[in-house]
């Protein structure tokens, strides 16, 4: 197709430009905006709508698509020292957006200071604080900690007394491996609503739990690991009794914080690619699209189990919008992906292997438009 053809054939083309951040090369926002010039380069006509799941960027994803706002506050990092961090609102919906890796994030730390039996989420608990001063409404980004507290400093931050064997307050930052001095937790009146957007569907407890699963990529050895599960397992005697609510689905979100706010404060807990696609009218900018790409770093096997761009392809899928997938790589079952294997993509362009690895980790954003504009060209 000659590049007079390609522009004619695309002039009124709507292209729906969602990718997920590449993690450590180019935000969500930054890759969108790529894509959406090579789009423009062929005439296409390019809607900007970059993703999130709950985890790390979630909060400026809403925020730039909604007009929201933000502001910095102080609050404490993982180990209690100060540190400023932004939150977010929204006016419509009316809510504040408190993303846990600004305050409790696992990047706040250096590789010597990562434990999460020293750790604590006290400091996303004082933005959710702050934030309720002016909002009755909470969404709660819960992602990329360094924590494995069950939520207990994020209680201790909204006025909950986390009372010992004594009866007596630990004023200390409750952490991961004091959850077992915990004998009865006193909930606070008068907090907002808080809806939590999970990254992950894991309950709190278990080999696929909160301690086994992530306590390793967070600086726990073997033996802490196995720590943390029955501090986890304590916390949950004392907060869930009978039992009820231990598996919920995305209750190991966050070190267990999914768990310890639905419990404790009656948070509900959803999917973070879910909630961030509800926010942003997804499914509305789908009815006179095109094409939709969509994208990430990595594209696995992992891809279409909840995550941003698996999620996002399926929604277009659905109402038979073809998809192309820019990635950074391609993983381990990438196939799967694919429709001919009963995925929603329909096509997946490489960034690695189309300009090489150096080029696509230094140079992202000229990857993307230049990979954005093949992708239309050879459609």
């Amino acid at each position: 197709m000659t590049d007079e053809s390609l522009l004619a054939s695309l002039t009124i083309m709507k292209v729906i430009c969602a990718p997920d951040s590449f993690k450590g090369s180019i935000t969500a926002s930054l890759a969108a905006k790529a894509m959406g010039r090579g789009v423009e380069s062929v005439g296409g006509r390019p809607d900007c709508c970059p993703v999130a799941d709950g985890g790390e960027g979630t909060m400026d994803v809403l925020l730039d698509a909604k007009d929201g706002d933000r502001r910095e506050v102080m609050t404490l990092d993982p180990l209690g020292r100060d540190i400023k961090a932004e939150l977010g609102w929204l006016f419509e919906p009316r809510m504040a957006i408190v993303e846990m890796a600004l305050a409790s994030g696992l990047p706040l730390l250096s590789s010597t200071e990562r434990n999460p039996m020293h750790t604590s989420s006290f400091g996303t608990g004082q933005l959710i604080a702050i934030a309720a001063r002016d909002f009755d409404h909470v969404l709660l980004a819960a992602g990329g900690t360094a924590t494995i507290d069950g939520g207990c400093g994020i209680l201790q931050a909204l006025g909950a007394r986390c009372l010992d064997s004594y009866g007596q307050p630990m004023d200390d930052l409750i952490t991961g491996g004091t959850l077992t001095r915990i004998s009865s937790i006193e909930m606070p009146l008068g907090t907002p609503t808080i809806e939590i957007a999970a990254d992950v569907t894991v309950p709190l407890l278990g080999m696929q739990g909160a301690a086994h699963l992530f306590g390793p990529q967070k600086g726990a050895d073997d033996r802490a690991v196995e720590q943390l599960e029955a501090n986890l397992m304590h916390l949950a005697d004392v907060l869930d009794p009978e039992g009820r609510t231990r598996l919920v689905p995305g209750g190991g979100a966050a070190g267990g914080a999914g768990f310890g706010l639905h419990a404790g404060l009656g948070a509900s807990i959803r999917s973070g690619i879910e909630l961030v696609l509800e926010v942003i009218q997804f499914d509305d900018r789908l009815r006179d699209a095109e094409m939709v790409l969509v994208g990430e770093g990595c594209l696995d096997e992992q891809t279409m189990l909840g995550k941003a761009c698996g999620t996002t392809a399926s929604r277009a899928k659905a109402r038979n919008v073809p998809v192309i997938a820019l990635c950074g790589r391609m993983g381990d079952g990438w196939e799967s992906c694919l429709a001919d294997q009963g995925g929603p993509i329909d096509r997946i362009l490489s960034l690695t292997d189309l300009y090489g690895e150096e080029r696509a980790q230094n140079e992202p954003a000229a990857c993307l438009q230049e990979a954005a504009r093949t992708a239309l060209s050879t459609t």
